[in-house]
């Protein structure tokens, strides 16, 4: 029999509205779909009442004073402005909430920035953990003991779940759907959100392509790349249309877009594959349009990077012929 977990939103003033607004989407679209109350949400903030997130809109809550945890709920705790981060780590109403009932929870977690704040209240100790990017250096030097995973879009270690920027909160929902009911329910709230299929937590939240293009030496291999990509290339190919040694290019390369060139190389390939399966084309004839030997190679790679297979992809993705 199905049960309803209860999903308990920490929120306060100037928090981010995306943080609670992307997440529950997903916890209700599998309500919708699966035409039951698997998840109860709740927001709680110190005083209860409207709060007013950093965008201007107000959200009615619940104070977290006097409310009670059961084991099957998930607590997490939303980002917003650092001023507001700052203050709420210093919160001794929420850090007694959370001394007491944290233990108690199925799982705890945050999204974005919210991280700093587990981080501030002991939470994280020793935890795999990640947070927007441009948090990551702060959670790594106000919090030495968080052994932090700066590349991560989402991290779970043990009960303990963490999502990098705003949106991956979504990722991360969709991955506590996944594990509490199964992947095939996770795929569909996706679709019927209409946004990116499930992406595993370890895909980078920084562009590799953004920072190719930024840097002027590297901009015309990207574009000569896209243009090449059936053929069977190799990083010697790319150090030659360059104009340096393999072993100049390998070091360049990676100092300066931070992936090697043939994990570049394999991205790209499977990024044009991803455009082309949602154009509706036949899985076999795109593994040779972007450059695979074989079938099943191509699949393996796909599943790993995207973590779906590209005939569900397609299904999901493709435009009906």
């Amino acid at each position: 029999m199905l049960t309803t977990r209860r999903i308990l939103f920490i929120i306060f003033d100037q928090f981010e509205l995306l943080d609670l607004s992307g997440p529950s989407s997903v916890f209700n679209a599998a309500q919708t779909l699966m035409n039951h109350p698997v998840y109860s949400i709740h927001t709680l903030s110190a005083a209860g009442g409207l709060v007013c997130s950093r965008s201007g809109i107000e959200v009615n809550s619940q104070t977290f004073e006097g409310f009670s945890v059961c084991s099957s709920d998930t607590i997490l705790v939303v980002g917003g402005a650092k001023q507001a981060i700052s203050k709420v780590s210093l919160d001794l109403n929420l850090q007694t909430w959370l001394m007491i009932n944290t233990p108690k929870a199925e799982r705890v977690g945050s999204i974005c920035s919210g991280a700093l704040i587990l981080a501030a209240n002991s939470l994280l100790d020793d935890k795999k953990a990640t947070t927007h990017w441009a948090d990551l250096e702060q959670l790594a030097r106000d919090y030495p003991s968080v052994n932090v995973e700066p590349d991560a879009l989402y991290c779970v270690d043990g009960n303990i779940w963490t999502s990098a920027g705003v949106t991956t909160g979504i990722d991360m929902a969709l991955a506590i759907v996944g594990k509490d009911h199964n992947s095939k329910v996770m795929q569909e709230i996706a679709g019927w959100l209409v946004v990116y299929a499930h992406r595993p937590g370890h895909q980078s939240q920084f562009s590799e392509l953004l920072a190719a293009q930024d840097h002027h030496v590297f901009a015309d291999i990207v574009v000569w790349l896209d243009r090449n990509l059936h053929k069977p290339l190799k990083v010697r190919d790319m150090a030659e249309k360059s104009a340096m040694t393999e072993r100049t290019f390998y070091r360049k390369f990676t100092d300066e877009v931070g992936c090697t060139p043939s994990k570049f190389l394999e991205n790209r390939r499977l990024f044009r594959a991803k455009q082309l399966l949602e154009t509706g084309s036949v899985v076999k004839s795109v593994c040779t349009d972007v450059g695979y030997k074989s079938v099943l190679g191509f699949r393996n790679a796909f599943e790993a990077k995207y973590g779906l297979s590209p005939a569900l992809y397609k299904r999901m993705h493709g435009k009906n012929e």
